[in-house]
């Protein structure tokens, strides 16, 4: 049986290994210490934040699929936020959702630990290196350790980061450097007690943030404590990627403040996170790239889309295209 090194514990890379685990001896790597790459749920005394997707759709059949069961356990539920568009210059007025937006349940990466019991995953492992040798791929982590030897070697890392890492001969590198992601960053934000806002989600225009939500008003059995959750808007953020954190932070803050006005008391936490590579600004026309000859791939929410769906359809796909090779191979 072929042995499969996979890079990224987020939804493409659980999907993918889940996919092949009967067809491969599979392998998963993630350097952060959880499971769900962007899909983060980061937790602080009583406070719980969703800091990376807000919520996802299903507008494919595949994925609807995928998390109809969940839905009927209540692992995956419906948010249903009053929900409105915030303005510094102007009143805020009402939106609608058209469409079911599903958040998994007790945080958002419910959803990939859930998909990944049973896996060979290996997490706080950052994959530093991949060198051909005899024996196919050697990986080794950031302080050269060797993680063993692979026939195939796919990387589920947002595409400048595959880009960097994949080896020289891989056939899609100038597909990979055409993708270009956008920045954000996530202010999380703890109160002591419970506060009452005229919404449970925003989009913001015209300022510094572009989304802010109560973490605490979605449903699935998520911490009481009131928290807070503002992202920043992707072209500010561009302005601000290299700038001191503290300095970013102290500017959220007067971007909320001028949104929400004397509406809160201080809180109690406050914690901020930066994401290099939030959001897909250009994506990849290819549902996946995989390059036969070498047995190397890429795949990820940026092969059709930015969306989490994205993601799973990517890893789908691809999965499906591995299988056959490795009938073909066996």
């Amino acid at each position: 049986m072929k042995s499969l090194a996979i890079i990224g514990a987020g939804i493409a890379g659980i999907t993918l290994a889940r996919q092949l685990q009967d067809s491969a001896e599979v392998s998963v790597f993630e350097k952060s210490r959880g499971f769900g790459g962007r899909m983060a749920t980061r937790r602080a005394g009583s406070y719980q934040f969703d800091h990376g997707a807000q919520f996802f759709t299903a507008r494919s059949q595949q994925f609807q699929n995928l998390i109809n069961d969940w839905v009927t356990d209540n692992q995956i539920q419906a948010w249903l936020p009053r929900i409105l568009t915030l303005d510094p210059e102007k009143k805020p007025f009402k939106r609608e959702w058209f469409e079911p937006h599903y958040v998994a349940a007790p945080g958002m990466n419910s959803l990939c630990k859930t998909l990944a019991l049973g896996l060979n995953v290996t997490l706080n492992t950052q994959v530093a290196s991949i060198d051909a040798v005899e024996q196919g791929w050697l990986l080794k982590d950031s302080a050269g350790e060797k993680l063993g030897h692979f026939d195939w070697v796919i990387s589920t890392s947002p595409a400048p980061q595959a880009n960097e890492l994949l080896p020289d001969c891989f056939a899609y590198k100038s597909e990979l450097s055409t993708v270009d992601f956008a920045p954000c960053f996530s202010l999380m934000l703890g109160y002591e007690s419970n506060h009452k806002l005229n919404f449970d989600a925003a989009v913001v225009k015209n300022s510094p943030l572009s989304w802010v939500a109560s973490n605490s008003s979605k449903p699935g059995g998520r911490p009481p404590s009131f928290s807070l959750m503002a992202h920043s808007d992707n072209t500010w953020a561009r302005t601000q990627l290299e700038s001191n954190i503290d300095d970013v932070r102290h500017r959220m803050l007067e971007a909320l403040d001028k949104l929400l006005g004397d509406s809160l008391p201080p809180p109690e936490l406050i914690a901020i996170h930066r994401w290099k590579y939030a959001k897909a600004d250009t994506s990849c026309e290819e549902s996946f790239l995989l390059d036969e000859s070498n047995s190397l791939a890429a795949c990820g929410d940026w092969c059709g889309g930015n969306r989490v769906e994205d993601a799973y359809l990517s890893g789908l796909k691809l999965a499906e295209q591995l299988q056959t090779l490795l009938r073909r191979r066996a």
